[in-house]
């Protein structure tokens, strides 16, 4: 069996039931052939014979015109966006995309911006695009928005493919009946292909096949490739990066480092060493290597098994409890301002967690006269299921940990869990800290604990008592449009990095008008300046959050 038929499409079909040369070249190519022949004159005289022939080459003329047009629709219409192959050009240098083994193309940030140079000419249509501005694009739904249009050329599919970073399945086009025509994304083997097969009335939509789009750069949707990273800390005000600067901070995780955990825990490192100061607790090393950031603790005995996948699920204080007796016992807090509890599934940025404690503390000092006043005493912030407790906070847990430390033992139901927490709510089967912090500063701690935010991720409602809002902790990716796939994860990071260079709202306003996201632009805005991005699925998206929300400086 030959190269040919050992092709397979991307349905599984072999080569028999393809053609490799579109039909739509060809004809172009036929008509290129008939347009070079030398022209042959009517009869000068005036005779039915000479009417006849020039109403053939009148007829004959208009028929080419409307396949020459019919061709430039077929082929993305815009003679002013020239394809480099057809001009003889190299394809402009791209990085080739890194393939891991599974197949899938790594999402690089930093990659050439592609452009295209071309005459000025007067635009025929009104989906041209301009010249220097084009990118490519993914749609969310089957069809592309109203602001780009699909790729239609193989040559253009190709750019397309190393412009998004995705596998390009074959260089030479398919002619597969059962798939959409052009220029066409598989979700779920994650690579592109080019069908040349031309559009019918037959149905051929799929579930997990898009059309490629083409746009113009950082329309919806339509991102550079070499999309600039903005950090917060550069856009932040002099006198609040001077007063953040000055903030000492410690991160901490407990972990029962499960594989997903250890999959992550390199990408979150490199976070966590953005802090003054950093830990990870767990019951055991990941993967049996000790590390100096990570310390075992003792964690009693549960009902459910050490290797089941549930084990002290919704009981995270059963780990967090002997984390707090190791810190609080050996002083590890004492040289810090503020302390931050997050997860391995949390993105935090340590440059805008400083940023967002003074955004806190300076909405507190327009805050009714007894909310001005406990920013001088014991505070936590509430950051979804992130936790930010101050010295003060700190100290007063250390005084009262005689009383707070204590567990429930035994073979109860509660075992692990703070004794504090009888008759409270999840007890006796749950205790999660989302519940078990904000009960602290509920009428447990003595001397009064002050707290701001909201205990649960991506409510964006809290207050003052005069009705001033708070900075948003924590974005949900529960909420994300896009739903929460590694792709899906990637497509909102990307979107929080154009959030990021917005001045205002309205200008969030203006990006989504029009799109399918409309009424979802206050949701994106509130990713502006955010510390903790909770539900992150995989290392690759911590990778590319890092690079474009928080970039080293």
């Amino acid at each position: 069996m030959g190269l040919r038929d050992s092709l397979h499409t991307p349905n599984g079909t072999t080569s028999r039931d393809l053609e490799q040369d579109s039909p739509d070249v060809e004809r172009a190519q036929r008509i290129q052939r008939s347009a070079a022949r030398p022209s042959r004159k009517c009869p000068d005289a005036v005779n039915g014979r000479s009417v006849s022939c020039y109403l053939v080459s009148f007829c004959t003329t208009l028929y080419l015109a409307g396949i020459q047009t019919e061709m430039s629709v077929l082929t993305g219409v815009p003679q002013a966006i020239p394809s480099q192959v057809d001009a003889g050009k190299p394809l402009q240098s791209l990085q080739t995309p890194s393939v891991m083994s599974s197949g899938v193309t790594t999402t690089e940030v930093q990659v050439s911006v592609q452009t295209t140079e071309a005459p000025a000419t007067e635009s025929n249509s009104e989906t041209t695009l301009a010249p220097s501005e084009i990118g490519y694009m993914l749609p969310r739904s089957g069809t592309c928005p109203k602001s780009a249009q699909q790729v239609t050329t193989l040559e253009e599919c190709i750019k397309a493919a190393e412009y998004l970073k995705k596998k390009m399945m074959s260089r030479t086009p398919f002619h597969a009946h059962t798939d959409p025509p052009g220029c066409i994304y598989r979700k779920d083997d994650r690579d592109i292909f080019f069908n040349s097969r031309e559009t019918t009335d037959k149905d051929t939509a799929k579930a997990d096949r898009k059309p490629v789009c083409k746009g113009a750069v950082n329309s919806f949707g339509v991102s550079p490739t070499n999309l600039k990273p903005v950090a917060a800390w550069d856009q932040a005000p002099d006198d609040v990066r001077e007063e953040a600067a000055k903030i000492r901070l410690f991160c901490f995780a407990w972990t029962p480092f499960r594989p997903g955990d250890e999959a992550v825990l390199a990408e979150v490192t490199k976070q966590y060493s953005k802090c003054d100061g950093h830990a990870f607790f767990s019951d055991r090393y990941p993967q049996g290597e000790e590390r100096e950031d990570v310390i075992v603790v003792k964690v009693p005995e549960q009902r459910v098994p050490r290797s089941d996948g549930l084990w002290l699920y919704h009981r995270n204080m059963v780990g967090l409890m002997p984390t707090w007796e190791h810190m609080l016992r050996k002083k590890l807090l004492e040289d810090y301002d503020w302390v931050i509890n997050s997860e391995l599934d949390h993105f935090l940025s340590p440059s805008r967690a400083r940023l967002t404690i003074v955004s806190y503390l300076r909405t507190l000092r327009k805050g009714m006269s007894n909310e001005q006043n406990s920013i001088h005493g014991p505070l936590m912030l509430m950051w979804g299921n992130a936790f930010v407790f101050n010295k003060r906070m700190i100290s007063m847990m250390r005084e009262q940990w005689k009383f707070l430390g204590v567990t429930e033992s035994g073979k109860s139901i509660g075992v692990g869990c703070p004794q504090f927490m009888r008759g409270r709510q999840e007890w006796p089967e749950h205790c999660s800290q989302d519940i078990v912090y904000p009960s602290l500063v509920a009428g447990i701690m003595r001397g009064g604990v002050n707290a701001y935010g909201r205990p649960g991720c991506g409510q964006a409602d809290a207050t003052t008592r005069n009705n001033i809002r708070f900075q948003l902790g924590c974005w949900e990716m529960q909420h994300n449009p896009y739903g929460m796939s590694e792709e899906g994860e990637l497509e909102a990071i990307t979107e929080f990095a154009h959030v990021q260079k917005m001045k205002d709202a309205d200008d969030a306003v203006k990006r989504y008008s029009e799109t399918d996201q409309a009424d979802n632009h206050k949701l994106w805005y509130s990713a502006k300046n955010v510390p903790v991005i909770h539900h992150i699925v995989s290392a690759e998206v911590h990778r590319v959050a890092r690079e474009l929300l928080d970039p080293e400086p």
